[in-house]
């Protein structure tokens, strides 16, 4: 199963299934510029102030001017050469929504069953919702703009009745429009979520990097035009996501990625980001412990299928038929309680996320996505079973020592307690309501853990032999210090309050998508 990759800084990271046809969209004249091929950009400077009026949106000279003088800054700060500007439309978030409704592509049968298990999985859609459709609807409150490689367009989103423009977004997607233009992004195509997450590190982290370098220079050497000059702060409430859970694992690569290529770009120059195109990182964390890239490679992990006749191993169409998640994913699948509970009952307290204090985040590694969960993480395999109209999946981990799986079992019992679950055998847990209902087998086995979860007990062994439930010790006891931060106000942690952005990723909507069209 090929994935198209919708990025955004907030959604559809990897979502599965077919892409869209080209996109159309009727706009005003005024809020489009066509692509005009022959350098005519380079005849604005970096530090030309225009004569250009946004209180009421741009005409299309104008917003040809803004391109064409955003791209010359993109030229200075990245140090590359545009080949030819690409068309540029405004539009409002209504229009965005009508035009645009299902962003990333349309999922059904085996691929959607698939996206469901995998979400489950790490505890973010429960089992009577649908991923795809809280895929979607994060895309539709929260995607600032997008490039489609397909047809070279940068749309950007706007949150006024009237489409204004916001420069930096508008510098992001600049940086995708010269990454395909120079490597194809549709060449990035890892078949995971694991695998996408790193290949994503390094292309959003770019854009992100370099927009952060652009941003620093607006109001001091530059004049911009962000949405505080234009009036278009969305108000307050406005554009909440439908599910912080998967916006924290969408994330990983807009946080995460541009401190890798931080590191990358310290060591070595933009020399050396360009080259990391060529060997992109192979798993979310080599972005999230860049000193682990190139040469740590993921352990390949294998589940033998001994399920029952009744039980059917999904296999979408295009395969593979299995997924790996990662350690980005597995921090995320800790931390998710932490936003659920409102920071009143955390399995990750807020100080061990947050890499910051007070009520500004930085512009990226704001959040710390290599957990003590995680940590030791040397790879992992999903795969999932359909009986009917019931799901089931196995996932086994391997880590680096049995220590570091103890670490992670201990956290995994507290999991499965804040969304509660009862212990009915020393390794069989079951959760009797609230959207994660079933049974789970934990067994662990050295530097190994394997979870099965069936519908009920008696359908453990049906999807894996192993599982049968009291053949294990299981998980260790509930880890002590997983309580610490427990009943904490929320109101005094960074993104809680309700002036700060929104759980400290509002934020992220500045910063743009980009749309990957995968064969």
């Amino acid at each position: 199963m090929r994935r198209p990759a919708v990025l955004s800084l907030v959604v559809l990271l990897v979502l599965s299934g077919a892409a869209p046809g080209a996109f159309g969209l009727s706009v005003p004249a005024e809020a489009q510029t066509g692509s005009e091929p022959g350098g005519d950009w380079r005849q604005y400077n970096p530090d030309d102030e225009l004569a250009v009026d946004a209180s009421d949106g741009l005409s299309e000279t104008e917003l040809e001017a803004v391109v064409s003088r955003a791209m010359v800054r993109i030229e200075a700060v990245r140090g590359i050469e545009f080949e030819d500007r690409p068309p540029v439309t405004v539009v409002t978030r209504e229009e965005f929504q009508r035009q645009y409704a299902g962003l990333g592509g349309t999922v059904t049968g085996e691929q959607a069953t698939f996206e469901n298990a995998r979400l489950q999985a790490l505890f973010l859609v429960g089992d009577e919702e649908n991923a795809t459709a809280v895929r979607t609807e994060n895309a539709n409150t929260s995607i600032a703009g997008f490039y489609e490689p397909a047809t070279g367009e940068i749309v950007v989103v706007s949150n006024n009745e009237e489409p204004r423009l916001n420069e930096l977004t508008l510098a992001h997607e600049l940086v995708h429009a010269y990454q395909d233009d120079r490597w194809g992004l549709a060449n990035y195509d890892a078949r995971t979520q694991d695998g996408s997450g790193g290949e994503l590190g390094l292309i959003e982290g770019d854009a992100v990097y370099t927009e952060t370098l652009y941003e620093r220079r607006c109001g001091v050497e530059w004049e911009c035009m962000i949405p505080g000059d234009t009036g278009g702060e969305p108000a307050e409430g406005q554009n909440r996501p439908a599910n912080i859970g998967v916006l924290i694992l969408e994330y990983l690569p807009y946080d995460a990625g541009p401190a890798f290529v931080e590191t990358i770009h310290g060591a070595g120059g933009w020399n050396a980001v360009d080259a990391a195109y060529d060997d992109p990182p192979r798993s979310t964390e080599q972005v999230i412990s860049p000193e682990r890239y190139p040469n740590d490679d993921p352990r390949e992990v294998s589940i033998e299928d001994s399920s029952a006749e009744e039980w059917e191993r999904l296999d979408p169409e295009g395969g593979p038929d299995y997924d790996r998640l990662g350690a980005g994913a597995i921090t995320t699948m800790f931390v998710n309680p932490l936003y659920d509970s409102n920071g009143q009952d955390p399995v990750i307290p807020a100080d061990e996320w947050f890499t910051y204090e007070g009520d500004e985040p930085p512009p990226y590694g704001m959040f710390d996505y290599g957990s003590r969960y995680a940590a030791g993480w040397a790879g992992d395999r999903l795969v999932a079973y359909e009986n009917g109209d019931e799901l089931g999946y196995v996932l086994k981990l391997t880590y680096e020592s049995p220590e570091d799986v103890e670490t992670f079992a201990g956290g995994f019992d507290d999991l499965l307690a804040y969304w509660g679950a009862e212990r009915v055998e020393s390794d069989t847990y079951v959760i009797e309501e609230g959207g994660y209902d079933g049974a789970y087998h934990v067994a662990v086995d050295g530097d190994t853990v394997t979870i099965t979860h069936a519908p009920d007990v008696d359908s453990l062994g049906g999807i894996s032999a192993e599982a049968r439930p009291g053949s294990d010790e299981g998980a260790p006891g509930a880890d002590a210090s997983a309580e610490e931060g427990s009943g904490v106000d929320a109101e005094a942690l960074p993104g809680f309050g309700i002036t700060a952005p929104l759980v400290a990723l509002l934020v992220v909507f500045a910063a743009g998508a980009l749309f990957v069209r995968r064969g």
